[in-house]
């Protein structure tokens, strides 16, 4: 008996000894999940770390603001956990926001290690101790203003250079505190019209929604030009207005399908990695609920289609003799910012040619809504009449251009009813101009009667959808 139990104990001292070298070969360590409930009382606001970084602003044309460290009061905010990366959609981030329930300011915490989740939990209270730390901020506009009206993104961690950059490991206890505390987290819900800089960084909710028809039978994130991340379009039903999904290639569920359907969805409002524009960021695909079968596709303008163009012309604008917006207005046209902002489309002169343009980018205007209305086109007089146009897009972030048609269109536009065209429309590239108009196709409007105005509606704004857009060769015919 004694031999045995000298050989178990050699046995078990020599497990115990490879398991140990193991470990710390690897350098393994085993989450502390154990949460001391921390003392600490908080002092500041998160809303007060942004006004911060805007008082720098202010004062030094700084974009980067660090907390000053007091260690006889240092200051402490409260703020609740609303993302996760257990799906690997999230990475080397936290994003928080002040309230579980109709917050009014988030940021991204910066933090330089994986598998955040097993520490932190969605909804789970905790303290951030800002001494420090720095906050800094980007809108992705080429002079970024923090008071602007463009939408932007701040982010809280360690000064690198001059921006805020990831919390080492080793400093995470140190500013980082967790609580028991876990609230159920209230997505807001948002309208993308409604968008501001203090829905960035939070929980919100699209109750109306779908993915873009063109966006059928397609993955998240799966797809062979998907790198880095897959971009999804999301329409919203009634407005019609998109929203990008953005979706990681390294997740876990970046090869599963869309749905189909639509519904509801909530995520994390955001913007890409520059900053250039607006982002949806679901936890994972349960944040989807997409069930409704019945889709809220847009009632296209359904005429039969001609076969070719007719000999009568009942409209032709080429821009050649357009120069300022007095001579538009006097061709017949109107140009109309729909929320009585200042941008609206201009006659411009590229390669030669003369064309109308617009782009949200630097206009400080969110959104910008502007509408360009053709003359009035008298459709008794004819048959099989057809339209044509050519678009061009130059630093494409976002589909910005619609094109309706009404026919009881009397100046106003609320009370018009307008009907949307399919149509070929410019996409691309994101960092120049296109090198070639795209031509929209023959589209019929033989179906329709009496006097008809065409218009290009352009939903864009600073900081979000800035795509510039240009329209040339607007041509009407018939028999």
């Amino acid at each position: 008996m004694k031999t045995t139990k000298n050989y178990t104990f050699v046995l078990l001292f020599i497990f115990l000894f490879a398991l140990n070298s193991c470990i710390q070969e690897n350098d393994f360590t085993i989450p502390n999940l154990t949460i001391n409930e921390p003392n600490i009382s908080p002092n500041s606001t998160l809303q007060k770390v942004k006004t911060a970084l805007q008082q720098e602003f202010f004062t030094n044309q700084k974009l980067v603001f660090t907390f000053p460290e007091n260690e006889n009061s240092p200051t402490f905010i409260e703020a609740y956990v609303v993302s996760s990366d257990a799906t690997g959609n999230f990475y080397n981030k936290l994003i928080v926001q002040d309230k579980p329930e109709n917050p009014t300011a988030g940021i991204e915490i910066l933090i330089n290690k994986s598998d955040l989740n097993t520490l932190y939990t969605m909804g789970q209270k905790i303290y951030i101790k800002l001494d420090g730390l720095s906050v800094s901020y980007d809108d992705g506009q080429s002079e970024v203003n923090p008071i602007n009206l463009a939408p932007g993104k701040y982010s809280l961690g360690f000064l690198e250079g001059d921006r805020a950059a990831k919390i080492p490991t080793t400093a995470i206890n140190n500013h980082l505190f967790r609580t028991a505390t876990i609230e159920e987290i209230i997505p807001q819900k948002i309208s993308i019209e409604s968008i501001t800089d203090a829905t960035i960084n939070t929980f919100v909710q699209l109750e109306n929604a779908q993915f873009d028809s063109s966006e059928k039978g397609k993955t998240f994130a799966g797809e062979k030009y998907d790198e880095y991340d897959g971009f999804r379009y999301l329409f919203e039903c009634g407005s019609e207005h998109v929203l990008r999904l953005q979706t990681s290639t390294f997740s876990s569920f970046k090869s599963t399908l869309i749905p189909e359907g639509q519904g509801k969805i909530d995520f994390i409002l955001s913007k890409d990695f520059a900053s250039e524009f607006l982002v949806a960021i679901v936890n994972s695909p349960s944040n989807i609920d997409f069930t409704n079968t019945t889709r809220c596709d847009p009632a296209f303008l359904n005429c039969t289609v001609n076969s070719a163009s007719g000999n009568t012309v009942l409209l032709d604008e080429s821009f050649e003799n357009i120069k300022t917006n007095a001579q538009l207005l006097s061709a017949g046209w109107l140009n109309i910012n729909d929320n009585g902002g200042k941008t609206i489309f201009k006659p411009k002169t590229k390669n030669g040619n003369r064309l109308i343009e617009i782009s949200a980018y630097a206009t400080a205007e969110n959104p910008l809504e502007t509408w360009l209305i053709s003359p009035a086109i008298d459709l008794d007089a004819t048959i099989d009449e057809t339209l044509t146009f050519d678009t061009n897009t130059g630093y494409d972030n976002g589909k910005a251009l619609k094109v309706f048609v009404s026919s009881d269109f009397s100046g106003d536009l609320k009370t018009a009813t307008w009907t949307q065209i399919n149509a070929d429309i410019s996409e691309g590239p994101s960092n120049d101009y296109s090198n070639f108009f795209t031509k929209s196709g023959s589209i019929s409007l033989s179906c329709l009667t009496g006097t008809v105005h065409v218009a290009f509606q352009y939903f864009g704004g600073d900081g979000g959808v800035t795509t510039t857009v240009q329209i040339d060769n607007v041509k009407i015919t018939g028999n």
